[in-house]
């Protein structure tokens, strides 16, 4: 039984999959990593693999409108493509502290790497004043050979050291010492709301990356919902 001492993972069934990809979706910056992977799961159908559960999570669960009761967690979802597998990382939030971001990274790290894992991606936003139309997507990487592929698609690196915060930091980097690769994109992005075009523009990056093309018909619908939800919350949040 769990302990709820640490971060713990229940899975729907054992898995070893064949030259796996990690694409990690969370809350941030503009949200739009989040809204990517949230797209990529429902229009690919992806089916769910494992849920990770955390005391590193806020001690506070939501009473739905259904009756249900949900607490914050983690889920893994797996679509298998032609070229490879893929597994997508969602989640409702980040952990709360320093040490919660190293806890659950590398659980999460724990986990796809006992699954068969190869390569991790995560994205986030990159917050600048003025984006372009095409917002320019940066890219880092602790292998050299991806670095070189998503450069030919047109990913760059800045002039200037970017500090990148969180979990999207954290997944690629500590993924070197699973013997994983690990990569992060940045889209820049204003980050003052949701911003359903850099979304957009990541998708497009992974389908190319994967030999895939993927919808992302779903995106600005799930912007708009998600931006009255914020609103509702932060109206909730003033009473």
């Amino acid at each position: 039984m769990p302990s709820f001492t640490e971060s713990f993972f229940l899975e729907k069934k054992k898995l070893k999959l064949k030259n796996p990809v990690l694409v990690v979706g969370l809350p941030g910056v503009g949200f739009v990593s989040k809204m990517a992977v949230d797209n990529l799961v429902k229009e690919e159908k992806a089916e769910k693999i494992a849920t990770l559960y955390s005391p590193h999570f806020p001690n506070q669960v939501l009473a739905l409108k259904s009756g249900k009761l949900k607490p914050f967690t983690m889920r893994f979802y797996l679509k298998k493509l032609k070229s490879r597998d893929v597994v997508f990382l969602r989640g409702d939030l980040q952990p709360l502290t320093v040490e919660g971001q190293y806890e659950v990274s590398s659980k999460v790290l724990e986990y796809f790497n006992s699954i068969g894992g190869k390569d991790v991606i995560s994205m986030a936003g990159y917050a600048v004043s003025k984006p372009g139309q095409n917002q320019t997507i940066y890219g880092y990487s602790t292998s050299l050979q991806t670095l070189k592929t998503f450069s030919k698609l047109g990913v760059k690196q800045s002039e200037f050291v970017v500090p990148i915060v969180g979990m999207a930091g954290l997944l690629p980097t500590l993924s070197k010492a699973f013997g994983l690769n690990g990569t992060c994109l940045l889209v820049e992005t204003t980050g003052v709301a949701i911003d359903a075009n850099g979304s957009k523009q990541l998708i497009t990056l992974l389908g190319k990356w994967l030999g895939q093309k993927f919808s992302s018909a779903s995106v600005e619908n799930r912007a708009k919902k998600a931006q009255k939800l914020l609103q509702r919350i932060e109206a909730q949040a003033r009473r």
